[in-house]
């Protein structure tokens, strides 16, 4: 039943963890917006297909609907806004005259209606300059020929009388304001999957409730006269420190071979690093094992030892990466986190999983893993020599 916890914990805020961050196909939102046309003119065309055009279009969809059909719909949240352009829109913007477009949106959603209400905004701004600029030639222009002049010479009045215009405002305009220097910035390495860089912490997670759980058998053999009777015999304490290694070592790898198994099948990690990073997480469980059992006959009863140990594996399961990666805290926290026993086997296992090659491990690591579980299981022998088994 043990084993069985140790393992469904972190399966299972893995598994929330996973969905959450790794639940999207990675494909931009889009929305719908739905116009009901009721001026069916060349001006209201040009508004309803404004939102449809260049990048925008990949944002939003545009549907022409009926009033009813455009209201229920948008009452339903099965769009993300409902425009109405109303009869007479391009008559009332020609002579100058108030019109209202009306917009409907979604409360449901929050960015998409906001990108068509800012683009409603600029197209309402980009008529009014229009407006304010060129006025009486577009008057003029949907008027027709009142002078009754010959097409050609009315449409070369029209141009000179807007080329006109154009040049009187190109000094304001041109040359800009300031200058804008388009900079192509460094080819950004691939960053790795968010979900795979949940995965080490989530190992880490197993093992380190099972180091703790199974650092509690030296409570229970005491209880039991196990140890009392141990000292009593010829045997060395520290084949039993020993042997009690071997078996929480036994139990790391099982949990670290189903955790490992899994995430490397959902993920797509090649099994050239599986035996890399199975002996690395072997190792390092039994080294945080020895450590839990040192403090827990640090204690004076049973249940101080687990209810400290309990506190202090749940600060070491935030700062170590088992609910935040490493790689996407802040640097300093991270700092931190890497500082802790069980961040630093994640860093160094993040490292191997995400990498191009296997056995990434340095001297180094091993080094500082071996020296943690030695000095472990000697401070263990040493509580048990010094009157932890006789008590």
């Amino acid at each position: 039943m043990a084993f069985a916890l140790w393992l469904s914990i972190p399966f299972l805020i893995g598994g929330l963890i996973t969905s959450m961050v790794d639940g999207g196909d990675g494909a931009a939102p889009t929305g719908v917006l739905l116009i009901h046309d009721q001026d069916d003119s060349v001006l209201s065309g040009f508004v309803a297909g404004a939102y449809s055009q260049g990048n925008l279009g990949e944002l939003i969809s545009v549907e022409q609907v009926s009033f009813e059909e455009g209201n229920e719909r948008i009452e339903n949240g099965d769009a993300s806004g409902f425009l109405v352009i109303p009869e007479g829109f391009m008559a009332a913007f020609v002579d100058e005259e108030p019109v209202t477009l009306t917009l409907k949106t979604n409360p449901a959603q929050t960015i998409l209606p906001g990108i068509i209400e800012d683009v409603t905004e600029i197209l309402l701004d980009l008529g009014f300059y229009a407006q304010a600029l060129f006025g009486p030639e577009i008057k003029t222009i949907t008027d027709g020929n009142p002078d009754g002049e010959p097409g050609d010479v009315f449409a070369a009045t029209m141009a000179v009388q807007i080329q006109g215009k154009i040049e009187a405002i190109e000094p304001l305009v041109f040359p800009p304001a300031f200058d804008i220097e388009i900079v192509e910035p460094p080819p950004a390495e691939p960053r790795p999957d968010i979900a795979l860089l949940f995965l080490p912490g989530i190992v880490l997670m197993a093992l380190l409730f099972a180091a703790q759980g199974m650092s509690a058998d030296y409570w229970k053999e005491r209880e039991t006269g196990t140890l009392r009777r141990l000292v009593s015999t010829p045997g060395l304490l520290s084949r039993f420190v020993f042997g009690k290694a071997m078996a929480a070592g036994v139990i790391v790898a099982l949990l670290g071979g189903i955790t490992l198994g899994a995430g490397f099948l959902y993920h797509g990690v090649s099994w050239s690093k599986f035996v890399p990073a199975m002996a690395w997480i072997t190792l390092s469980g039994v080294g945080l094992f020895a450590w839990f059992a040192a403090l827990q006959m640090l204690f004076p009863n049973r249940k101080a030892a687990n209810l400290l140990t309990t506190i202090l594996l749940f600060p070491l399961l935030m700062m170590g990466g088992s609910f935040f990666p490493l790689d996407v805290l802040p640097d300093w926290i991270a700092a931190i986190g890497r500082l802790s026993p069980n961040g630093f086997v994640v860093d160094r296992l993040t490292t191997e999983l995400t990498s191009a090659g296997d056995w990434t491990f340095d001297f180094e690591g091993w080094a500082i893993v071996i020296a943690m579980t030695a000095i472990g299981l000697a401070i263990s022998t040493w509580r048990l020599q010094t009157g932890f088994a006789r008590r």
